[in-house]
């Protein structure tokens, strides 16, 4: 069993945007992957049989609501398709970090009541409202105490990949905001997508002092990436139980992924909580 704790499934409106489109930054799966032939072919039957070759069981649709090129998803287009596939799907809620408060958390409460949705999830350092550019803004903090009340899980996702296309400032992309946050909200837990990569050793400092941060370096954690290696020394020493596995399709395909995380020197028992333990605990599923 394997839970692919960030894939983007080929929905109507996501075809449309960076990932799935030749010319553009995101379209390279680089570093000597092959282009995933569900991405080629648009297809979710596809995807469904290259997840099935690679094992996976569950993947985890992260809503996004973000800066151009990034773009958005209507979490109902991705509710849908939890809705069509409910053995293979579940989803975290995004939310526009532009809208009112008020439209964020009643969007929160509204998704979180839906089949299939395990959490939140915001991206502060490529929001839609330019003024807000990190996790600790203030303003955010009552998404955080919605979701400690709901007692759901929120994703941040950062790294320093996301910040050039969208022009946004590199320095926003460190993890260190986060750190306020996880003290500020100690029961909140904290999903990182990406795992703040490059900012590799303050983002493991930061969850080492906070056990409410759970660490995600999905496509990152590979052998050809710099530093990708202290990522697997953290999991092995420390972060047992908060690391996870993902592969940010389409980006990278999953076989390849999924053989590229095995192929690191893993201490007994941890792979099996990376693969699949630590999201099922997460996302509280039985």
């Amino acid at each position: 069993m394997i839970i692919d704790m960030r894939l983007r499934p080929p929905l109507e409106t996501w075809v449309t945007k960076s990932q799935f489109r030749r010319g553009t930054v995101f379209y390279p799966t680089r570093v000597g992957f092959p282009r995933p032939a569900s991405a080629e072919e648009r297809s979710i039957d596809l995807l469904l049989n290259e997840m099935d070759e690679a094992g996976i069981t569950l993947g985890v649709i992260m809503g996004r609501q973000s800066n151009e090129p990034q773009g958005s998803i209507p979490n109902d287009e991705i509710a849908a398709c939890v809705g069509q596939f409910p053995d293979r799907f579940v989803a975290w809620a995004g939310i526009d970090l532009s809208q009112p408060m008020d439209w964020c958390l009643n969007e929160i409460r509204r998704c979180i009541k839906l089949p299939g949705f395990k959490g939140v999830s915001i991206e502060p350092t490529i929001a839609r409202e330019p003024s807000i550019r990190r996790p600790d803004d203030r303003r955010l903090y009552p998404i955080y105490e919605e979701c400690v009340r709901l007692e759901v899980p929120v994703n941040i996702t950062m790294s320093a990949a996301l910040q050039l296309p969208a022009g946004r400032p590199y320095e926003d992309s460190s993890p260190i905001p986060l750190y306020r946050v996880a003290k500020d909200f100690p029961t909140l837990q904290i999903h990182v997508a990406h795992a703040a990569w490059p900012w590799v050793m303050e983002m493991i400092g930061i969850a080492f002092v906070c056990p409410n941060i759970w660490v995600s370096p999905d496509q990152y954690m590979i052998p050809e990436i710099p530093d990708a290696q202290e990522y697997l020394r953290a999991a092995n020493n420390y972060f047992q139980d908060r690391t996870l596995f993902g592969t940010a399709y389409p980006s990278k395909p999953h076989k390849e992924m999924v053989q590229r995380y095995r192929s690191w020197g893993w201490s007994m028992g941890v792979l099996e909580k990376v693969f699949y333990e630590n999201a099922l605990r997460l996302m509280n599923i039985n």
